[in-house]
C-alpha cells in the first residue's frame, strides 16, 4: 500500500482535497446525533485530507486534532486553518501506529471518506486496534467504508447486451476496467468473498478495500459496541440485516462506541 501513500502525498492531489468543503449526508446525520456531546470532547480526525471535515466539526469540540499520513495534506491543512483558534492542530501520523497519542485520550474519532480503505486487511485490523486504544470507553468512532456489494456491476456482463446503448456502453467500460486492472480477481471469488482489494480507478489506479456491510460489523464486534450503519445517499440509518446484506451503495457510514 506504499503506492497509496505516494499518491496522496502528491502536492496536486493534496491541493485538490483542500478545495473540498461539503459534508456527506451521513456525516451531517452523525454531527447532529453527537452535537450535544461535542462541547466537552477531544476529537481525533483521522485521514483529515485537506480539512473538509475540519470546517464542520472543529468549531464544536473542546480540542480538535487532525492527522494524515500524507505530509502534503497536513501542510494544506495548516495553511488553510492558520488563523483558526489554538484548540485546532494538525499532525503527520500513520493510523497503523499512533504512538504520539496516549491510550484513552479521545472522546470522538472520525475516519471519513473511506480513508480506512487504502491499506490491506491486516493493516486495517491494526488501525481498528489503534483507534480502540486511543478512544475513551463510551466515546464514539465514526468511519466510512466501500461496499463490496457495489462491485457486482464490474463483474456483470448482461447489461452489455441490453437495449439501452448508454447503459451498455457504461457496462462495457466497467468490464474493461475489471479485466485490465483487476485480473487477480475471479468472479466466483468476488461473489463469495467478505472483502477484496479492488482497483476502482481512483487516483492513478490505487487498490481499495471493499467489504460487505455485515462483514464490517463483524470486524467491529470485539472492540466496539452499538454499531449503526447509515446510507451515503440519504444519511438515514439502515436498521435491518436484510437491507444491509443487499445494500449496493458505493460506500456506507458506520457509527459505534468504544467498549
Amino acid at each position: 500500500m506504499e503506492q497509496n501513500l505516494e499518491t496522496y502525498s502528491l502536492p496536486e492531489i493534496a491541493a485538490g482535497y483542500a478545495r473540498e468543503s461539503h459534508l456527506q449526508p451521513p456525516e451531517e446525520t452523525v454531527l447532529g446525533l453527537l452535537l450535544p456531546r461535542l462541547a466537552t470532547a477531544r476529537m481525533l480526525d483521522l485521514g483529515v485530507g485537506g480539512g473538509r471535515t475540519t470546517l464542520h466539526f472543529a468549531k464544536w469540540v473542546r480540542e480538535y486534532v487532525g492527522v494524515d499520513y500524507s505530509p502534503s495534506m497536513i501542510a494544506e491543512c495548516r495553511k488553510r486553518f492558520s488563523s483558526y483558534p489554538a484548540h485546532i492542530s494538525f499532525q503527520v501520523c500513520d493510523a497503523r501506529s499512533m504512538d504520539l497519542f496516549d491510550t484513552a485520550s479521545f472522546d470522538f474519532v472520525l475516519f471519513s471518506f473511506n480513508g480506512l480503505d487504502y491499506v490491506g486487511h491486516e493493516d486495517r485490523l491494526k488501525i481498528l486496534q489503534e483507534i480502540r486504544r486511543v478512544g475513551k470507553p463510551g466515546g464514539h468512532f465514526c468511519f466510512s467504508s466501500h461496499n463490496l456489494n457495489w462491485c457486482a456491476q464490474y463483474f456483470e456482463w448482461r447489461p452489455v447486451l441490453g437495449p439501452n446503448p448508454t447503459t451498455a456502453a457504461r457496462a462495457a467500460k466497467r468490464l474493461l476496467r475489471r479485466y485490465l486492472y483487476n485480473r487477480h480477481l475471479r468472479t466466483k471469488e468476488v461473489w463469495s468473498a467478505p472483502y477484496i482489494l479492488f482497483n476502482d480507478g481512483a487516483h492513478r489506479n490505487l487498490r481499495t478495500y471493499y467489504v460487505r456491510p455485515l462483514e464490517q460489523l463483524s470486524q467491529l464486534k470485539e472492540d466496539f459496541a452499538g454499531a449503526k450503519v447509515f446510507s451515503v445517499a440519504t444519511g438515514a440509518e439502515i436498521t435491518d440485516s436484510a437491507s444491509l446484506r443487499d445494500n449496493d451503495e458505493p460506500w456506507l457510514y458506520y457509527l459505534c462506541r468504544f467498549r
